[in-house]
C-alpha cells in the first residue's frame, strides 16, 4: 500500500461516513415520509457506538478498500467503492446484525425497509470512498521492470 493511497482512502472514508450518516438518518427518513424528529427519536445511538462507526468508516474500511479493491474488483473507482460497500453491507446484515440482536437483515429494526435503507447508506459511502480514493493500483504496477 502506498501512503498517498491510504491517506486519500481515509479522507474518502471520513467524508463517506459523514455522508452515509446524514443519508441514513436524515434523507432516507424524509423520503419514507417520516419527519426528522421521528427519525431522531427512533435512533438510540450513544457516544461509543458513534465513535466506532466513525473509526471503522474512516480508518478500517478504507484500509480494506485499498488492500482488496485492487485485487478483487474491476471497473471505475466509484464502482469499486460501491462493490466494497455492498460486501460490507452483506457482512453487517448477515453476521454483525444477528450478533447485535437485531436478526438477519435487520428484522427487529423493521425488516427489509431498514435493510434497504442501510444498503442505500453503504452504497453512498462506497461511491464517496471510491470517488475520493480513486483507483488503487497494485504495488507491482509501479515497479520498473528494466
Amino acid at each position: 500500500m502506498r501512503p498517498d493511497d491510504v491517506a486519500k482512502a481515509m479522507g474518502g472514508g471520513l467524508l463517506g461516513t459523514l455522508v452515509q450518516t446524514s443519508m441514513v438518518y436524515g434523507v432516507a427518513p424524509l423520503l419514507a415520509g417520516q419527519s426528522l424528529d421521528v427519525a431522531a427519536l427512533t435512533g438510540h445511538a450513544d457516544a461509543p457506538s458513534l465513535l466506532a462507526h466513525l473509526l471503522s468508516g474512516s480508518v478500517l474500511f478504507p484500509l480494506g478498500y485499498v488492500w482488496l479493491s485492487s485485487r478483487a474488483f474491476a471497473g471505475p473507482p466509484v464502482l469499486q467503492g460501491m462493490l466494497w460497500a455492498a460486501l460490507l453491507w452483506c457482512v453487517a446484515e448477515v453476521i454483525i446484525a444477528p450478533m447485535l440482536g437485531v436478526e438477519v437483515f435487520s428484522t427487529a429494526l423493521g425488516g427489509v425497509p431498514a435493510a434497504l435503507r442501510a444498503l442505500l447508506g453503504y452504497l453512498v459511502y462506497g461511491a464517496t470512498l471510491g470517488s475520493v480514493a480513486g483507483a488503487v493500483q497494485p504495488e507491482d504496477r509501479y515497479a520498473s521492470h528494466a
